[in-house]
């Protein structure tokens, strides 16, 4: 999948599309939330104005702080996910009315405009939202990138059309009775941000989520904001030259075009077709993304918009006089909750800057839960060593690494059960950080349950795979690995280990509407990848930058090179990730992606600097490897892997550090 990069003006038309449906691009709501009270629905529509500006930017700051589309999270300012799942979820069945609204709407278009039943117009508004939101938002952000701009160009002139014609007021310029839930000009303006914003969230959240950066996504929905307001006031002027006409209509500003030339009409009727199939569009799609993936989710979309359908046979007017302000007092409590969620966010993210430009460093790790891992990924290791990890992308599931071979049957029940209860009835990809044998012992035996599997790695670990030899050595330490952790005796299996397709750096492993951006990490091995999931900027770093122990110390592993392990951490640090999820380890705080980095850089040349002062001293390879087990071997390394293994990729280190760095090589004054 390609990445998307929406520009600001992107965004704003993606916000644009979503407020702009049958209702506002008629003039429908501009008329009973401000035309209404004359002269004070210009005050209305600048606090209108602002308040979009505002929460539209809220919204998008949000979303790309947290890296987030998901409603709940963007709304509610704690870090519940069973909140922030049930608001997500109530958001979704506010949006659904929005499809009931405009097909109503659909309807009403066609029979004002052609006298044709009701029920035609709002089939076909049905039919294209399911066959667009089946497409996801790719397919959504193309039409809006299509219709909106010339919807938004034709509805301003047919507006200045209308002003600058002979129509002549036709019956009373005041005293129209207002919506009893709207009675002045100041609950009205915020009721009508209020609802609006229910169904813009999703919409901006994501846009901004697929922007080139939060600049564009920020300033986008700015732009969005703004130009909402200023349909909003040419609209009211416009509305305002015949006011007992305008109160009459379902759809005024149609009414209008069809008494200035056919043309227009005909135009404009086309025009409001797209802002209605587009709100619906935007909204609806916002109600999907709470269905959950599976086989049944298309046909809960159709069911869903079919029912919505039946339900907009009442009528668009009385829709928009009753439901829109009865769903704008609920908008009041989660525009309060939006802007509180702001607030937290953006005192997170001056922490988190603080914390970057200081160089603080989290402490509190005896009360950290480093297996609390970020909604949608799951942890199915099984046993001690090597890890493992389920992701859950909106079409795809990923196995990342498949821990060691000797558990295998538990990794397997585990990936079984998680599978379930997330409704999947298939494992699609593994991703392998690298071919060691710790991260790769259960490949055999995950392909064997999922046979259609498709394994991703480096080039170098196809070859790897091929190598008796390197086959032999995986075997050998996988055993050694059952004999020291299980009770489990049968032989460890490396056969049909696999890579189907080779990775290489900027690609991109789609898996839905997310991906995982690949990044070539060697040093550790000549094979280690590193994997950041998008656009939640998850990564998923290789031993390469090394393995956190506490927030003070990290183990280094540069099996091949010193130097490429530098360089693999300075290239995982520039590409400022959200969030870290280390092997062997867990997740890591909030906050604490550049120190992990130079905690790394800090322990390689300390671990450099220790070897290489025993190799001044004239102590051998082997004589440095006894000074180095007394260091660095410990009481937790030996929860994870045997002792041999921690010597045979010990040995390796040294003889590296030292052919390259040591005395015998011109460097004695390396310390200096």
């Amino acid at each position: 999948m390609k990445e998307k990069k929406l520009n600001f003006f992107n965004v704003a038309v993606m916000y644009v599309g979503t407020i702009m449906g049958a209702g506002f691009a008629s003039g429908r709501e501009g008329w009973q939330f401000f035309g209404i009270f004359g002269n004070k629905a210009y005050v209305g529509i600048a606090l209108a104005g602002f308040l979009f500006m505002a929460l539209g930017m809220m919204v998008s700051y949000i979303a790309r702080s947290l890296k987030t589309d998901d409603m709940g999270k963007v709304i509610v300012f704690s870090d519940n996910p069973k909140l922030a799942d049930a608001v997500g979820y109530f958001m979704a069945a506010i949006l659904y009315t929005i499809i009931i609204s405009m097909s109503a709407a659909g309807g009403s278009l066609l029979q004002q405009q052609f006298g044709i039943n009701k029920a035609v117009g709002g089939a076909m508004i049905v039919v294209l939202v399911i066959l667009t939101v089946l497409g996801n938002f790719d397919r959504v952000s193309k039409v809006f990138k299509l219709i909106i701009p010339a919807l938004f160009v034709i509805d301003i002139g047919c507006c200045f059309l209308v002003m600058l014609s002979d129509i002549e007021q036709s019956g009373a310029t005041s005293g129209f009775p207002p919506s009893a839930m709207a009675p002045n000009w100041f609950i009205a303006a915020v009721l009508f941000i209020s609802y609006n914003m229910l169904g813009m969230i999703p919409i901006i959240a994501t846009s901004s989520m697929q922007s080139k950066d939060q600049r564009n996504a920020v300033f986008g929905s700015g732009l969005g904001g703004i130009l909402l307001a200023f349909l909003t006031l040419v609209l009211v002027f416009a509305l305002q030259k015949d006011m007992a006409y305008t109160q009459s209509m379902d759809l005024p500003m149609l009414a209008y075009t069809s008494r200035i030339s056919k043309v227009a009409n005909l135009l404009f009727g086309l025009v409001l077709f797209a802002a209605i199939y587009s709100a619906a569009t935007s909204t609806y799609f916002g109600f999907s993304t709470k269905i959950k993936e599976s086989p049944k989710k298309k046909y809960i979309i159709i069911i869903g918009a079919c029912i919505g359908f039946v339900c907009g046979l009442t009528g668009f007017k009385a829709i928009v006089a009753y439901l829109y302000p009865v769903e704008g007092y609920i908008g009041f409590v989660i525009i309060t909750m939006i802007t509180i969620n702001f607030f937290r966010v953006h005192k997170l993210n001056s922490r988190e800057k603080k914390v970057n430009q200081q160089g603080e460093v989290f402490h509190d790790f005896d009360n950290y839960d480093r297996f609390a891992f970020p909604q949608g990924i799951i942890r199915v290791t099984a046993g001690s060593g090597g890890e493992a990890l389920l992701v859950f992308g909106s079409e795809k599931t990923v196995l990342y690494d498949c821990g060691m071979a000797y558990c295998h049957e538990q990794l397997i029940e585990n990936i079984s059960k998680a599978l379930t209860e997330q409704g999947r009835d298939r494992l699609d990809i593994v991703l392998l950080s690298h071919t060691h044998y710790d991260h790769i012992g259960a490949l055999p035996y995950v392909i064997e349950k999922w046979p259609d599997v498709l394994v991703c790695a480096a080039a170098k670990a196809k070859s790897v795979f091929e190598s008796k030899g390197a086959k032999a050595t995986m075997k050998r330490l996988g055993e050694a690995a059952r004999d020291e952790f299980s009770t489990f005796k049968d032989p460890i299996s490396v056969k049909n280990l696999r890579v189907d397709r080779i990775v290489k750096d900027g690609d991109q492993i789609a898996i839905g509407q997310e991906y995982f951006a690949v990044l070539e990490t060697p040093g550790h091995t000549s094979c280690s990848m590193t994997y950041v999931l998008e656009p939640a900027g998850i990564m998923f770093t290789s031993e390469s930058t090394g393995v956190l122990r506490d927030s003070e110390s990290v183990e280094t592993s540069a099996l091949k090179s010193h130097q490429d392990t530098i360089d693999s951490a300075n290239k995982c640090k520039a590409y400022h990730a959200k969030q870290i999820v280390c092997p062997h380890f867990g997740v890591l705080p909030e906050g604490f992606v550049d120190t992990y980095f130079d905690l790394y850089l800090k322990s390689a040349e300390e671990e450099k600097e220790f070897i290489l002062d025993y190799a001044r001293q004239g102590y051998s390879n082997e004589e440095i490897l006894e000074e180095y087990e007394k260091q660095f071997w410990t009481a937790e390394r030996s929860k994870s892997q045997p002792k041999a293994a921690f010597e045979e990729n010990a040995r390796p280190i040294i003889r590296h550090l030292v052919d390259t760095y040591g005395p015998d090589n011109g460097n004695s004054m390396i310390a200096e």
